[in-house]
């Protein structure tokens, strides 16, 4: 059987239909199933490669404990990271559709870690998360803000992404707010991915 072309999220993640043969160019590179479906982070838009890429990177780098993601879509982004070895992983959605196509793209991964898939607030779990990922429209970004923060340890990761180079300085103003501050901004097609961290005091 000949290998499929599989969909490449950024340099090391691919995604590919279940069942189908892969072959990755790559020997740190991780192939993940996916079903189709409506939910967002098909791997399509450039927010969603822009976060899968930094997610692995970082996930690879800083090797977290707890990774969180809101507004998980299809859940790629939080199955990266468990793919990468995160020890908790909790993703949340508001959308039913989402959370369905979430839990039902998990259960073809064969990782033993634990992953949490709920419509819960984004600080639920308390300060507990060394990543979080929120790939969402500015205007709920700007409203979880406190949220987000309160997610966060004191030296965790904020990556945000959704909005474009235009609204990006409103969105760090905002999270200013919250004691934290842009440390990194990163674009592709139009869009913009931010990555935040605490303040120094």
């Amino acid at each position: 059987m000949r290998p499929v072309t599989v969909l490449r999220l950024s340099p090391r993640v691919y995604v590919h239909a279940p069942g189908a043969p892969v072959v990755l160019p790559h020997a740190d590179a991780i192939a993940l199933a996916q079903r189709p479906g409506a939910a967002f982070g098909d791997g399509r838009h450039p927010t969603t490669r822009l976060c899968a890429g930094a997610v692995d990177l970082l996930a690879r780098q800083l090797r977290p404990r707890g990774v969180l993601d809101v507004g998980t879509g299809t859940g790629i982004l939080a199955r990266i990271a468990r793919a990468r070895g995160a020890g908790l992983v909790v993703a949340t959605d508001v959308d039913p559709d989402a959370l369905a196509a979430a839990r039902d793209n998990a259960g073809l991964d064969a990782h033993a870690a634990p992953m949490v898939i709920e419509d819960g607030p984004p600080d639920r779990w308390g300060a507990r998360f060394d990543l979080v990922v929120a790939n969402i429209l500015e205007a709920v970004l700007r409203a979880l803000a406190p949220a987000l923060a309160r997610a966060l340890t004191s030296a965790g990761t904020l990556l945000l992404s959704g909005v474009t180079p235009v609204q990006s300085p409103a969105l760090r103003a905002a999270f200013a707010a919250e004691g934290l501050e842009c440390v990194r901004e990163a674009t592709l097609d139009g869009w913009a991915l931010l990555m935040l961290r605490r303040c120094a005091p």
